[in-house]
């Protein structure tokens, strides 16, 4: 028994130094055959051993790149869109821009064919200010009277009558709009001449008073100013009706709605008192 025990670590000894040795001797033998290409044992057993390593790092190294390269295109496709957004909000600005110049051009070109039409002598008025609410319906322009305006002048847009001067100073005057609760114009049916007067309501339309039950007055119906107020000059559009029904009294019940737009005109006419002489040019300013 104790024979038996003592040969076993003598047998695993031997073993670990046989093996070592068989494994070189095969490696030897290996690197010596070669196959019909020329390629030895050993070449093909190294490369059998190494190529899924080098498979597995080839594709993070292509993972890698291709995560590089989507980094950079949405780094550029980033910057692309910024630079595309910012182009697009400068052609805003600027088509807003045009617009507005458009607007301006169109409301100054219906001025000065207001203003040649009528042969009133005037001059041009730039708003800058208003108040719009049902107690002080009034807005300010740019014009006093180191320019000839006095109080009581009508002022008008390309549309129509806007109002009259009430407050003057020097270099700014105070508009009393028609829509004030406290105006009141000469007014005349463009068709009939029927005469009245136009109210305001404080609010976006007009009260048309006086004029007869048996008076034939429609939605559409245009009104202009009779002159007979002594303020606004005859023939001047106001407004159209847009309703019109028999009263409780002799009068009709009838609703203007005026064709100057009141938070809308930015420049109008000051009316100077008198017609153009046959050389004067287009309204001064504004």
């Amino acid at each position: 028994m104790s024979l038996e025990v003592a040969r076993r670590p003598r047998e695993a000894r031997a073993t670990l130094v046989v093996l070592p040795l068989l494994v070189l001797h095969l490696i030897l033998i290996s690197i010596q055959i070669e196959d019909p290409g020329g390629t030895t044992l050993f070449r093909k057993g190294v490369l059998i051993a190494v190529t899924p390593f080098l498979n597995g790092s080839a594709a993070v190294v292509r993972g890698a790149a291709h995560l590089w390269r989507n980094y950079l295109w949405l780094v550029g496709a980033r910057a692309e869109n910024e630079l595309l957004n910012e182009t697009v909000r400068r052609l805003k600005l600027r088509d807003q821009s045009l617009r507005q110049m458009q607007d301006e051009n169109e409301r100054l070109r219906r001025l000065l064919s207001f203003r040649e039409q009528s042969g009133l002598r005037t001059i041009g008025a730039r708003v800058v200010g208003r108040v719009p609410n049902f107690l002080s319906n009034v807005m300010y322009i740019d014009r006093g009277l180191a320019d000839g305006v006095a109080v009581d002048m009508p002022v008008l847009s390309g549309e129509g009558v806007v109002g009259r001067t009430v407050v003057v100073s020097p270099h700014q005057s105070q508009v009393q709009l028609i829509t004030n609760s406290d105006a009141s114009l000469g007014v005349m049916l463009a068709v009939s001449h029927s005469p009245g007067v136009l109210s305001g309501t404080g609010g976006i339309e007009l009260r048309l008073d006086y004029i007869n039950n048996t008076e034939k007055v429609a939605a559409g119906d245009v009104v202009v100013t009779s002159g007979l107020d002594s303020v606004f000059p005859k023939g001047i559009p106001v407004g159209q009706v847009v309703k019109s029904q028999k009263g409780k009294t002799v009068f009709r019940d009838i609703q203007v709605r005026p064709f100057a737009g009141m938070l809308r005109s930015e420049e109008v006419l000051v009316v100077l008192g008198g017609t153009m002489s046959p050389g004067e040019g287009g309204p001064q300013g504004p």
